[in-house]
């Protein structure tokens, strides 16, 4: 048998996503999740379109070309305005949206270091707003796009965060179980038109953000964890999650919504 602990990625079919266009929101730099996505979407045969907070376009416009992306568009997603402009342009480039990635997230610096009981209200419907609310204003926005599509889906990235408590997490992992309860909801919703909506649930992957949240240490210690304790024996990399999302947005995904698909090798079964 080929060994599977050894984490390399596999590799799916070349024909996945062929054919396939589609957006990953909130791609402002590599070594983010929502660059993987997009990346290996592109590897596997899509054609990819990403977004990027408007203050952050040099570094996005450099992720955006060494993830293959063919659009890089400013996204506000405290803005209405700028989402509809976003699917606007999406709508005038491709006509059709055949898959959605939601990758958006924004504690601002140093939150997650205070007590969650210290977090003030506007600092609480920041998080939310940005990190949650913005995959239902992004279906509104893209709705008529993906309509056109004859396998239409949404996923969206989320965490062990939104249902665990988790050191220096807190209001990134409330934000968490706010995004997770949406894609429920917005399956219900969506389900009749054919559109698939679910999410994937990473445990920690070393990514910039990830590490700038919980910290390097906190970070190499919870990786150790993982890969004495997980039943695959190793942690979760960026190539596991990007290529269930993949998986996840490709028409071979039939009749599955409204679901978590959780990446951790195992590790959320065991009891200790």
């Amino acid at each position: 048998m080929s060994g599977a602990a050894d984490g390399a990625a596999a590799a799916p079919p070349p024909a996945l996503l062929a054919g396939r266009r589609g957006v990953v929101l909130g791609v402002s730099r590599r070594n983010a999740l929502g660059w993987h996505v997009a990346a290996r979407a592109r590897a596997l045969g899509a054609e990819v379109a990403v977004t990027h907070r408007p203050a952050r376009a040099a570094a996005a416009a450099e992720a955006a070309a060494a993830a293959g992306a063919v659009l890089a568009l400013p996204l506000d997603a405290g803005d209405e305005t700028s989402v509809a402009a976003a699917f606007a342009r999406l709508d005038e480039t491709w006509g059709r949206l055949d898959f959605l990635v939601h990758a958006i997230v924004h504690v601002p610096a140093d939150l997650l270091a205070r007590p969650l009981s210290q977090v003030t209200r506007a600092e609480w419907d920041l998080v939310l707003g940005t990190s949650a609310h913005s995959l239902v204003a992004a279906c509104r926005h893209a709705a008529p796009l993906l309509a056109r599509s004859d396998a239409a889906r949404v996923v969206a990235l989320t965490s062990s965060g939104g249902r665990r408590a988790l050191p220096r997490y807190h209001l990134a992992g409330i934000a968490k179980a706010a995004l997770e309860s949406a894609v429920r909801y917005l399956a219900l919703e969506l389900g009749p038109a054919g559109v698939l909506c679910n999410a994937v649930s990473a445990s920690l992957v070393p990514t910039e953000g990830a590490l700038g949240a919980v910290g390097d240490a906190a970070a190499a210690a919870t990786l150790a964890h993982l890969a004495r304790r997980a039943p695959t024996r190793r942690a979760t990399g960026a190539q596991d999650v990007a290529d269930a999302v993949a998986w996840l947005c490709s028409p071979f995904a039939r009749n599955i919504s409204g679901g978590i698909l959780t990446i951790d090798g195992g590790f959320e079964t065991l009891y200790l």
